[in-house]
């Protein structure tokens, strides 16, 4: 079945699948469309295989690689502190102000938020007899449970291309049977000092909000102090984090520019954590350890990374 449309906001255009069936969502003779392509994260030489979590281009896209967050509006407002990195002048007595600049935290009030995972439905290309190229999702079982996962993965193709195919059966020769996936950008072997990771971190986080940027930047020059010995940034859907590695103690150290996030720390080796989904990374359970971003955020680096 064939999509053009702007967006949807319910499924019942796909009332003819059913529950339990597996579907995917697939976009034909996508070369049409190469700028796009370029712009969700895929390479200019649009290689079989090919598989990236979407950049974030708009809020499918977004919803797709971040949390995200929804107002409980049947509940009370309450209170909550934003932090922000702040400029303002100070008294500083006889009469005269200081410029200071720090974290201030904010009383506001909002309601309760609901958190969601982000959906973390990955994108892959895949070329044709004729070579033509194919993007196309994973095979999504269409039930209730993923009707969000669903509405949202259709958007993200009817917002960046205006259409899409769906298809319930005969996709299987459709999908890749060899992944590359291009979700980090590794650097090559050596120390970097940490003027040129600031200036990277600044390009990456430039999207983000001052404070977020800021955070991030405090973050991660606490844990390069401890001089690792390998670095890698997320691209496309993964952009805005950080890997440090420190091989001798087998550990990487994940960090991100998001709010209400966490400092991820995993004992793998790389090249198993690298060809992990976000949902597999984020999920809990396979990491060694999981820092909350608190005031014993650097307590709990310190006791991590000084052996």
């Amino acid at each position: 079945m064939n999509l053009c449309k702007k967006r949807i906001n319910k499924l019942s255009c796909l009332n003819w699948i059913e529950q339990g069936q597996k579907i995917v969502i697939a976009l034909y003779d996508a070369f049409r469309f190469k700028e796009k392509l370029l712009e969700l994260g895929f390479t200019a030489e649009f290689r079989d295989g090919e598989k990236i979590l979407p950049a974030v281009l708009n809020p499918a896209t977004r919803r797709n690689a971040e949390k995200f967050y929804v107002a409980d509006k049947s509940l009370p407002k309450e209170k909550y502190y934003q932090t922000l990195w702040w400029t303002r002048q100070e008294w500083a007595g006889r009469g005269e102000t200081r410029e200071v600049t720090d974290y201030v935290d904010i009383p506001k009030e909002r309601y309760p938020q609901i958190e969601y995972q982000p959906y973390s439905v990955e994108l892959a290309l895949k070329h044709d007899e004729e070579n033509k190229i194919f993007v196309i999702t994973p095979p999504i079982e269409f039930c209730d449970q993923n009707k969000k996962k669903l509405i949202n993965t259709i958007n993200i193709f009817l917002t960046v291309f205006g259409e899409c195919e769906v298809l319930a059966e005969n996709y299987e020769q459709l999908i890749p049977t060899k992944v590359i996936r291009l979700n980090w950008e590794i650097l090559p072997q050596g120390e970097y000092p940490w003027e040129k990771i600031k200036d990277d971190l600044e390009k990456i986080s430039k999207p983000e909000s001052k404070t977020a940027r800021k955070m991030l930047l405090d973050r991660c020059e606490y844990i390069h102090s401890f001089r690792p010995d390998f670095l890698a940034y997320g691209k496309s859907g993964f952009r805005g984090y950080v890997v440090f590695g420190f091989r001798k103690q087998k550990m990487y150290v994940l960090e991100s520019v998001y709010r209400n996030n966490a400092t991820y720390v995993f004992g793998e080796d790389w090249e198993i954590l690298s060809q992990l989904s976000k949902a597999e990374i984020l999920a809990g359970g396979l990491q060694e350890a999981r820092l909350i971003h608190n005031d014993n955020w650097k307590h709990d680096i310190d006791e991590l990374l000084e052996v």
